[in-house]
C-alpha cells in the first residue's frame, strides 16, 4: 500500500541552525533517503521550496482565484514530502518517525486509496 507523508517543519527555526548542524541534518537525510531508495521502501522523496513561493490556486464557478502564499498559515510550513510503498499503516509511522527532520517538526502519514489500473 502507498502512503504519503508530509513534513511540517519552522522555516524560521531550520534557518537558524548553526551550518554545521544543516549540513548534518542534510547527510544524514540523504542517507536515509538512499536507504529507503535501496529497500524499495521509498518512491519519491523531494524537499519543498520554502512557503513563499507556493501559490494556491482556487476555483468559484467560473473564476479562478490565485493567492501567493499557503492554504492556511501556521507555526509550521510543509517542508518535504515521501511516498512510501509499505506493507500497511505500521511501517509508514515507522518510517516517517525514522525520517531525521521528523525531530524538528511532525509528520502526516496519510494513506492513499486503491484504485484498479487503467
Amino acid at each position: 500500500m502507498r502512503y504519503l507523508c508530509l513534513v511540517y517543519l519552522n522555516e524560521d527555526a531550520v534557518a537558524a541552525l548553526p551550518p554545521a548542524v544543516h549540513a548534518a541534518l542534510d547527510a544524514e537525510c540523504c542517507e536515509y533517503h538512499a536507504q529507503l531508495r535501496h529497500s524499495g521502501e521509498l518512491v519519491v522523496g523531494e524537499a519543498l521550496q520554502p512557503v513563499s513561493s507556493t501559490t494556491t490556486v482556487r476555483r468559484q464557478g467560473d473564476r479562478l482565484l490565485l493567492h501567493d502564499g499557503p492554504v492556511r498559515d501556521g507555526h509550521e510550513q510543509p517542508a518535504a514530502i515521501y511516498l512510501f510503498e509499505t506493507q500497511d499503516l505500521n511501517g509508514a509511522i515507522r518510517l516517517a518517525s525514522r525520517l531525521p527532520s521528523a525531530r524538528l517538526g511532525g509528520v502526516e502519514v496519510h494513506a492513499l486509496e486503491a484504485r484498479a489500473p487503467p
